[in-house]
């Protein structure tokens, strides 16, 4: 089964004096704040009117990056109880069966995002109801402009680490038009979680009992492949992977179970030299089901042999909003430690910082 890391062999090499000096923008400060962002960000209104929720026939979330994120949780969680399709698009232009019906929730935390701003755009020329979550820019422009309900949220992070201000809100919104339940006390609940859990995973707590600081360990110098066990753990795979690209700086991958089973787990029958770096997180949850249990365990030992190491990472909390939120906390830490171990800043992102910059040159979308 999945390693333990061990307390006598956790080593931490970083010194509390080179935090500060590696981690300048302060990643780790805005990490540790999750549970104060998701308290504030419930009590953010809502300028406008908002659509009744028997007009709605289907939800479509458009955003990218850090900003879409919180589509693919807030879908995954809502589902089960949602009476209409809920559908995150990450694309410049807007699936065809958007029209009057639809609600189109645009989620740009710089309000600029280039493919949020066109599609909101070929929405609106639909017919759309448009609800715009934002810092401001073109975006907030636009919804002023035009009357769409706004949530605006605080401005000043960089986008990913602002996942209880565009997730939280957006959650809320689902319950305001009556498509899903009320989420507050679920909300609260994870908010206690996560405090519990930073006090485990902070910077000042030792490697011996931190599990983030020993999950960068297991995963610096290696390629970590990150596995969720399919609804909103799929999700929370698919966060890691992202977090470990953006503040680490470094390469990942992500599957869910069972569709990875169909196609994946055949590339590791035969050992290769290059899978020898692979270190597998299986992102676990009281909540699967036997069958995913047994796949679980059944993969772990046909890829034990071609790969580095297996460890399980288990969700915290009683609800699913608690247990979502305790998976992605950790990968967040676990994501700043290994950036501190790449010896990296895990605030800018120069490489989408040139792509925005050579986009540009091909002139505005607003």
């Amino acid at each position: 089964m999945p390693d333990t890391p061990s307390a006598h062999t956790v080593r931490w090499p970083i010194r509390p004096a080179e935090i500060s000096h590696l981690d300048r923008s302060g990643m780790l400060g805005h990490i540790q704040a999750l549970p104060e962002q998701c308290e504030r960000a419930a009590d953010l209104s809502v300028s406008g009117t908002l659509p009744p929720g028997d007009a709605i026939k289907q939800v479509v979330i458009f955003g990218m990056g850090g900003s879409a994120i919180s589509g693919d949780l807030v879908k995954a969680v809502a589902e089960p109880e949602c009476p209409v399709p809920i559908n995150v698009y990450r694309e410049y232009d807007v699936p065809a069966y958007v029209g009057p019906s639809t609600l189109v929730v645009a989620s740009s935390y710089s309000g600029n995002t280039e493919e949020t701003l066109s599609a909101c755009r070929a929405a609106a020329e639909r017919g759309a109801a448009i609800v715009a979550i934002t810092t401001g820019g073109v975006l907030a422009r636009w919804a002023e402009g035009r009357g769409w309900p706004l949530i605006r949220i605080p401005g000043g992070l960089a986008p990913r680490a602002a996942l209880g201000y565009s997730l939280v809100p957006l959650l809320l919104l689902l319950a305001r038009v009556g498509l899903v339940a009320d989420k507050r006390a679920e909300l609260e609940e994870a908010i206690t979680v996560l405090r519990s859990l930073r006090s485990e995973l902070a910077p000042e707590v030792p490697a011996e009992v931190n599990l983030a600081k020993q999950l960068a360990l297991r995963l610096h110098g290696k390629l970590p492949l990150i596995y969720g066990t399919g609804g909103w753990r799929g999700a929370v795979a698919y966060r890691w992977k992202c977090q470990i690209n953006e503040n680490a700086k470094a390469p990942a991958w992500c599957n869910t179970f069972p569709e990875l089973n169909h196609n994946e787990t055949v590339g590791w029958e035969v050992p290769k030299s290059v899978t020898g770096l692979v270190e597998l997180v299986l992102l676990r949850d009281r909540g699967d089901s036997p069958r995913i249990n047994r796949r679980i365990e059944v993969t772990v030992d046909i890829m034990r042999p071609a790969i580095s190491g297996v460890t399980e990472v288990w969700s915290r909390g009683e609800s699913e909003l608690a247990r979502l939120l305790s998976l992605i906390y950790i990968g967040d830490f676990t994501s700043a430690y290994l950036a501190l171990l790449n010896g990296v800043d895990p605030t800018p992102v120069r490489v989408i910082d040139r792509l925005k910059q050579e986009l540009a040159a091909l002139g505005p979308i607003a």
